[in-house]
């Protein structure tokens, strides 16, 4: 089954990310939750709203105190993480398109890179040969 197609605030993934990680004490318990979430480098207020907004779509659950992410909030985080990643790759393709001109083997170790066809030694050494 495909996982829904959920558009997330920074906040939201960001959020979902440390979950992911590791539960957060709910924001609703008081001064120790906040100090917590501060502590990661968190905004109380966004985490509060979010928290709300994550729980809704099914992405969150409070237990015992805690906010911690379920199973389909992991696979929605990863499934971002995957689809930043082939972006990436996407654009590393584009590059390599545009230097193929002016540096051919540049772009071919690129390639092999990418294909998992030599390891990040092996393309350098074919660079500098």
């Amino acid at each position: 089954m495909p996982l829904p197609r959920l558009v997330l605030t920074d906040s939201q993934r960001r959020l979902l990310a440390e979950l992911v990680l590791q539960p957060l004490p709910d924001p609703a318990a008081g001064e120790e939750a906040d100090m917590a979430i501060y502590g990661r480098g968190l905004d109380v207020s966004e985490v509060l709203a979010d928290v709300r907004e994550l729980g809704f779509l099914g992405l969150t659950v409070s237990e015992d105190g805690a906010v911690v992410a379920t199973d389909l909030g992991t696979a929605v985080h990863y499934q971002a993480l995957h689809e930043a990643a082939e972006l990436r790759l996407v654009e590393v393709v584009r590059l390599t398109e545009a230097v193929e001109d002016s540096h051919p083997r540049l772009a071919h170790a690129v390639r092999q890179l990418a294909r998992g066809d030599v390891s990040l030694d092996q393309a350098l050494a074919s660079v500098d040969q």
